[in-house]
């Protein structure tokens, strides 16, 4: 049973965050082509790909559904960090990473990482992996993920449906990792995550992926 939609606690991250749910239709191509370039350092994307999508951001089908859905289920888990001691308290961005790997048979498509990448941009460092040593630092027995970020598995995203559910999950070390089912949903041109994310079982442990 659907909830109601989900809302962000009064916290200035809260807040901060909530900013950040803006439609991936504005998204204009142009902008897209601009941070192509750092995308690509960070998430090996490449210009040209970007360019061949960056028209396709329709919330409602393609990879702009894909992305807004993802955009939302991230934008949820950042609302959830609790504060770094690297944070200034501020409303910039905070200085640690949000790592992102596929937890399906199929890398996530390279203009859906774009479009969350852009989306997210202003309110935290979001960079897409293929491999689990980019985001963790093995040489500690605690197997961290690097400079205090969290390292974020997602699941498929349904092709069909209005209400879908996500699998996501968050890695912050060896012992501690947790996974989610979470309920999103359109309104509109806008994806919600509703009611209280589910616990689910974690389905690639570290470092078993």
């Amino acid at each position: 049973m659907l909830l109601a939609p989900f809302t962000v606690a009064p916290t200035s991250l809260g807040r901060h965050v909530t900013d950040a749910r803006r439609t991936l239709a504005e998204m204009g191509a142009a902008r897209l082509m601009q941070r192509a370039a750092a995308v690509g350092a960070a998430g090996a994307i490449s210009m040209s790909l970007v360019a061949c999508g960056a028209a396709d951001a329709d919330p409602r089908s393609g990879d702009g559904r894909e992305a807004a859905v993802y955009e939302s289920v991230l934008v949820w888990m950042l609302d959830e960090e609790p504060p770094r001691a690297s944070d200034d308290g501020s409303d910039e961005r905070p200085g640690w990473t949000m790592y992102v790997t596929s937890r399906y048979e199929e890398p996530i498509a390279v203009d859906v990482q774009a479009f969350v990448v852009e989306a997210l941009d202003d309110h935290v460092v979001v960079r897409f992996i293929d491999e689990r040593t980019e985001a963790v630092d093995e040489r500690d027995e605690r197997q961290p993920v690097r400079e205090d970020g969290i390292l974020v598995g997602l699941g498929a995203v349904p092709p069909e449906g209005d209400s879908v559910v996500v699998y996501v999950d968050r890695y912050r070390e060896i012992d501690d990792v947790e996974a989610f089912d979470v309920a999103v949903r359109r309104r509109g041109d806008t994806w919600e995550v509703v009611g209280v994310p589910a616990a689910a079982d974690v389905r690639v442990l570290p470092p078993g992926d």
